[in-house]
């Protein structure tokens, strides 16, 4: 299985505070069958996590696979980005200094939680001019998704994949954003599913609850889409099977 969204690069957000904390949440995720974890800090958030693409960061990734390997984990460790949306950040990524997963040019992409939705489309705009796929991370925890799910629909078939947190499945982060989540993978709106991991013990990588429930409601098979398949296509730049959405019906960008 493949977790292409956690906080476990120590030290430079609100995730994993010390490589300890790392080693911990690799074993937990390989615990529950993941092979291979992409790294995504907190990025592009000024005055706080801003973290952009630079040697030090090519080195704290370096060190945190050199520690996973001295632990003998048979998990790979892969370099991302967990990017906050901003006005600017098409210049910022045409500078390279917010990179896509696995250096693909697929990119986790976050926003305000209070954002509209017409600057949402737009931001998303700026990546697709750019050749960029945007991953638009946690989607069922905006509140504007939450009012108006079908707004996922429209990201979609503008050529978006969207990500949704295993957390909000079994409610951790509220009612609202469970519902939220149930209506976007029961109308097959969801590309992949990730841990948004940021402890060992608070918000962990353990994945293996989420994988039955999905695999109870939706089958085997959708399950795997959305825990392996899906996500290993992102990281290696392959192309997505096309949502049920995509598939029936036409919307207009």
């Amino acid at each position: 299985m493949v977790d292409l969204h956690i906080h476990i690069l120590p030290g430079v957000d609100d995730g994993a505070r010390d490589y300890g904390d790392s080693i911990h949440m690799a074993a937990i995720a390989l615990d529950c069958g993941v092979d291979t974890i992409v790294a995504t800090p907190h990025a592009n958030q000024m005055g706080r996590f801003e973290n952009f693409w630079s040697e030090m960061m090519y080195e704290r990734f370096q060190k945190l696979r050199a520690i996973i390997r001295e632990e003998q984990f048979p998990v790979r460790i892969l370099t991302g980005m967990e990017i906050m949306a901003s006005n600017d950040i098409k210049e910022k990524v045409r500078d390279g200094r917010l990179i896509g997963l696995n250096h693909t040019d697929r990119y986790l992409v976050e926003f305000p939680f209070d954002a509209p939705p017409e600057w949402i489309r737009l931001r998303l705009r700026d990546l697709l001019n750019l050749g960029k796929t945007p991953l638009v991370a946690h989607v069922e925890r905006y509140y504007c998704v939450q009012d108006e799910p079908l707004l996922v629909a429209d990201w979609l078939m503008m050529g978006c994949y969207t990500q949704i947190n295993k957390g909000s499945i079994d409610g951790r982060f509220g009612t609202h954003a469970k519902q939220a989540a149930m209506f976007l993978l029961d109308h097959d709106f969801i590309t992949c599913v990730a841990s948004d991991a940021h402890r060992p013990y608070v918000r962990t990588p353990w994945m293996g609850g989420t994988q039955e429930i999905l695999a109870r409601r939706y089958g085997e098979e959708h399950m795997l889409d959305l825990c392996e398949r899906n996500p290993r296509r992102i990281i290696t730049g392959k192309s997505v099977p096309r949502h049920g959405i995509q598939r029936s019906r036409n919307f207009d960008d």
